[in-house]
């Protein structure tokens, strides 16, 4: 038991204390603080040494309760208690660490600042009881001086005015963050939608050039047609702009559904050649492809997946000089320790990987985290001179998602890069050794 009159002494004491100032000048609000315990003298001696306690501007607000059953209540009834004052020992026990149990686990309540006081202070040891009760503080009776008791209230409330602070805040960030996404999605969907309003006048303007160019109008001078050029070459250009936006923004805001057939391998890889192969004409770049025999189908979309090989060559050829080389081999390959092989629902441990690589200009390490960000282009005097919109990387990555798939890549500076698709492949047949190799050569020499 507590000494009763050398606690009031303190109290008295406690009462002239510097800290403690006028309440008349302070706001009408104040902390709640629960005082649990069994023993009426308690309750007594703690709100007469805390009567004139403020902090903040605030003065206390006492809650009594003299078991564990009704301080669960009590609790329950006022989630907003600031501090909790626990007798251990009550009607059972444990009755208040089974109240500590219940604040924490039932109600959820991680504010709350719980400081333990006991009487008999070996019945629960002091780190048994933070640990495992998340206990903020452990106190003995005998040690609760009017000094101790101020400070370790002090000390309460500020940890509690810290944690409700930070919980508001990052209440606020995800308010934010949720209007954010909201607005991006918005956002989205109005790109996504204006599909015809945007390429319906561009299409016209580049129709129309096109009936200039070939004088269905009436004969034209040099310049003029070097100037329909200009513009047949800048509206193309801006055609291909907008539809990598209108295919971002269709993905982000989830309106791709995918069109998954069965489709020949080898027949995706040379369409997907072809896209590009006068454009490696032009600069010597010798095309070329490996099907290993094992991979003659896979079920993915084709339209979709067409067009992250068509972006992957057609980077390649483009940042490639003049008489490099660019090839396309596809393979199954077993690879569980990957992993999307472990979290990904469609996942096993067959792969379908497709790898572009190139003899180009490579890509430096420190640009890695940039490559598949939307709009942004690497900032190096290597690649400064090709025009794009950033955009096509994203595509690539987005698709690949959709189909359960990932995308990853090795590069270095002046030698090249080689970008690596893995995709889901039902079909877990032995790996064979190529039984041919084909080969679309954009090289007139051969």
């Amino acid at each position: 038991m507590v000494d009763d009159e050398l606690m009031i002494d303190d109290m008295m004491e406690f009462a002239d204390e510097d800290e403690i100032s006028q309440v008349s000048s302070y706001s009408l609000e104040s902390w709640k603080v629960l005082i649990v315990d069994d023993e009426v003298e308690i309750h007594n001696i703690t709100r007469l040494a805390l009567e004139d306690f403020n902090f903040d501007k605030k003065r206390l607000q006492f809650l009594s309760a003299y078991s564990g059953a009704e301080a669960r209540r009590m609790m329950t009834e006022n989630p907003d208690i600031a501090v909790v004052l626990l007798d251990v020992i009550m009607e059972s026990d444990d009755a208040g660490l089974i109240t500590a149990k219940y604040i924490r686990e039932t109600l959820q309540n991680r504010a709350v600042r719980i400081i333990l006081r006991t009487g008999q202070p070996g019945q629960v040891p002091e780190r048994q009881a933070i640990v495992d009760y998340d206990i903020d503080d452990y106190k003995t009776k005998t040690e609760f001086t009017s000094q101790k008791l101020f400070t370790t209230i002090i000390t309460a409330l500020r940890s509690y005015k810290a944690y409700t602070s930070l919980a508001a805040l990052n209440a606020n960030l995800d308010h934010a963050n949720a209007e954010l996404i909201r607005a991006n999605k918005l956002k989205d969907e109005f790109l996504a939608t204006m599909n015809h309003e945007l390429r319906t006048p561009l299409n016209g303007i580049l129709g129309m050039a096109e009936c200039l160019y070939e004088e269905i109008f009436g004969a034209i001078n040099p310049s003029q047609k070097d100037a329909i050029e200009t513009i047949q070459s800048s509206g193309n250009h801006l055609l291909e702009l907008i539809q990598d936006i209108l295919d971002v923004s269709q993905i982000m805001a989830g309106m791709i559904k995918l069109d998954i057939k069965t489709i020949a391998i080898a027949d995706l890889c040379n369409s997907s050649l072809e896209l590009v192969q006068q454009q490696a004409l032009k600069k010597q770049i010798q095309l070329t492809t490996s099907v290993f025999s094992n991979t003659e189908v896979i079920a993915v979309d084709q339209l979709r997946i067409r067009q992250v090989l068509f972006n992957l060559l057609d980077n390649a050829v483009k940042f490639t000089p003049a008489g490099g080389k660019v090839s396309l081999d596809v393979r199954i390959v077993n690879d569980p320790s990957r992993e999307i092989a472990i979290t990904h629902p469609m996942a096993n441990s067959s792969w379908i990987k497709f790898s572009v690589a190139d003899t180009g200009i490579g890509i430096d390490s420190s640009d890695r985290d940039k490559l598949f960000k939307p709009f942004i282009q690497l900032d190096s005097g290597l690649n400064r001179k090709y025009e794009g919109s950033g955009l096509g990387l994203v595509i690539v990555k987005e698709i690949v998602k959709l189909h359960g798939g990932s995308v990853d890549f090795n590069s270095q500076i002046g030698q090249g890069s080689c970008f690596i698709i893995l995709l889901p492949y039902r079909d877990s047949s032995t790996l064979n050794t190529p039984k041919d190799h084909s080969a679309l050569s954009a090289n007139p020499s051969q």
